[in-house]
């Protein structure tokens, strides 16, 4: 599975910084039709039926995850959304 950068953390490395078009883009997609339905999407209690998120006080093994459980929720809801399979998703992702 090919590897999605985090845009976040690309953010600070660029060197325009008078132009901030992540919160131009973000400010968009607030106001689009997807956005309005992430507002109304209750993620993190859906990660919690789903058992993405662990009550447990052990560290889990294995590497980090890219998304936090409400990312994942997310996703599939985004898969659901725009009809594309994983393959397809993160090729329009990158």
């Amino acid at each position: 599975m090919p590897k999605v950068r985090n845009f976040a953390e690309l953010a600070p490395n660029i060197g325009f910084s008078e132009f901030d078009f992540y919160d131009l883009y973000r400010s968009t997609f607030e106001n689009s039709e997807l956005g309005r339905m992430k507002k109304l999407l209750p993620l993190y209690a859906m990660a919690e039926n789903f058992g993405l998120v662990s009550k447990s006080l052990r560290p889990k093994l294995g590497r980090r995850s890219y998304f936090t459980p409400e990312g994942k929720v997310a996703l599939m809801f985004l898969k659901m959304y725009t009809g594309l399979s994983c393959p397809k998703l993160m090729e329009q992702l990158n």
